[in-house]
C-alpha cells in the first residue's frame, strides 16, 4: 500500500492508496493542532492498519538531505529517517509544489480550466504556480522521456512593483513587511493586504454589511465573494490588483522556466477565484512583457480544479519509485 500525503499550514491530506493509485482511505488533519507531522502519521495509521511499501509527503518548505523545516507550521524539522521508521517503509519528501506538479501526471482534461489557448509543445517544460496560505512555484521538466520535477521557493522572490499604484502597495505593505515578496501579495492574506491598503488609502468604500462580517468572518473569503457580487468597490478593486499581480508572476514563471508545455494555476485558492481568473485583463497582464509578448502569447495557462493534485502527485511519485525498485 502506497501512503501519500499534502502537508500544508491548514490541513494535512493523508491518503491510502493501492498500486493502481485508488484511494483506499483518507482523512484530513488541522495541521496546527498537532506537535509533530510524525504525530499525524502514527494517528493515521493507527486508525488504518495497512502494511505500507512506501510512502511520500508533499511539504511547504524547501526540502534538503531528506529533511524539510516548514514554512508556516511550527513544528521541528520533518526527517524522512524518522518516518521511514514510523512507517516501517521507504519514505520520501517533496516539496509541495514539486508533489503538485507531479500530479499533473494524474489530472483529466475536466479537471483543469484554460485562460491561454496558447501553442502547446509536446515535451515542454511545465510550471506551477500555486496559490494558497502560500504562494509556491515548480517546475516540471521532460529528459529522454522521464519527467523531473524541480522545486523552487519563487514564490519568496522580491515583488516587482509594475504601475503607481502597485508602488504605494508596496510602500504600503513595508510599514508591517521590510522586504515585500510574491508570498506577501499573493499569499493567503494577500487579497486582504490589497483590500487594506485600499481602503487606508481611501480609493473606495465598503459597506457597513461586509465590515460587519469581516470582524468574526474569514476576511479573504468575504472579499472574494464581494468581489464576485461587485456589492463592494474596494474588494472588486482589490481582486482586480490581485489578479494582475498573479497574472504577471505567472508570466514571470513562464520567462524563467521557458514553460513551452504551460502554466498551471494551483493551490486551493485558484478554484475559488476562477471567475475573476477569467477576465481578459488576466491574460493582458501575463503576455505585457515588452519584447516577450510574442512568446507569451503562445504559452497555454491552465487553472488546476482539483485540490487533491498535490496529494495525487505524491503517490504518483511513490509509485514511481516503487517500479523502479
Amino acid at each position: 500500500m502506497i501512503l501519500a500525503g499534502d502537508i500544508g499550514a491548514t490541513n494535512s491530506r493523508l491518503a491510502l492508496l493501492d498500486e493502481n493509485l485508488s484511494v483506499v482511505a483518507q482523512d484530513v488533519y488541522k495541521s496546527q493542532e498537532y506537535q509533530s507531522f510524525n504525530d499525524i502519521v502514527r494517528q493515521f495509521l493507527d486508525t488504518y492498519n495497512y502494511p505500507i511499501t512506501t510512502a511520500c509527503f508533499g511539504l511547504p518548505g524547501p526540502i534538503r538531505e531528506g529533511k524539510c523545516k516548514l514554512t508556516n507550521v511550527p513544528w521541528e524539522v520533518v526527517d524522512a529517517t524518522v518516518l521511514s521508521e514510523v512507517t516501517n517503509s521507504p519514505v520520501a519528501l517533496l516539496n509541495d509544489v514539486e508533489s503538485n506538479a507531479y500530479g499533473l501526471e494524474t489530472l483529466r482534461d475536466d479537471e483543469l480550466v484554460t485562460l491561454n489557448e496558447g501553442s502547446k509543445i509536446a515535451g515542454g517544460n511545465r510550471a506551477v504556480v500555486a496559490v494558497g496560505t502560500s504562494v509556491g512555484e515548480a517546475i516540471l521538466v521532460e529528459v529522454a522521456g522521464n519527467i523531473h520535477a524541480l522545486g523552487t521557493e519563487g514564490g519568496h522572490a522580491d515583488f516587482g512593483p509594475f504601475d503607481e499604484l502597485q508602488w504605494e502597495l508596496i510602500r504600503y505593505t513595508q510599514k508591517q513587511y521590510k522586504r515585500v515578496s510574491y508570498e506577501v501579495i499573493l499569499g493567503g492574506q494577500g487579497l486582504v493586504q490589497i483590500y487594506d491598503f485600499l481602503r487606508d488609502s481611501g480609493l473606495g468604500e465598503s459597506p457597513k454589511s461586509l465590515l460587519e462580517e469581516m470582524e468574526t468572518g474569514d476576511k479573504a473569503a468575504l472579499i472574494n465573494k464581494a468581489a464576485q457580487e461587485g456589492s463592494c468597490q474596494i474588494s472588486v478593486k482589490a481582486m482586480e490588483m490581485f489578479i494582475s499581480i498573479l497574472a504577471a508572476e505567472c508570466g514571470n514563471a513562464a520567462v524563467k522556466y521557458f514553460s513551452t508545455g504551460g502554466i498551471y494555476i494551483g493551490g486551493g485558492m485558484a478554484p475559488k477565484i476562477l471567475n475573476s481568473l477569467r477576465d481578459p485583463s488576466f491574460v493582458e497582464n501575463f503576455v505585457n512583457k515588452d519584447k516577450m509578448r510574442e512568446f507569451l502569447t503562445d504559452i497555454p495557462v491552465y487553472v488546476i480544479l482539483n485540490e487533491d493534485t498535490s496529494l495525487q502527485g505524491a503517490a504518483w511519485y511513490a509509485k514511481r519509485l516503487i517500479s523502479r525498485h
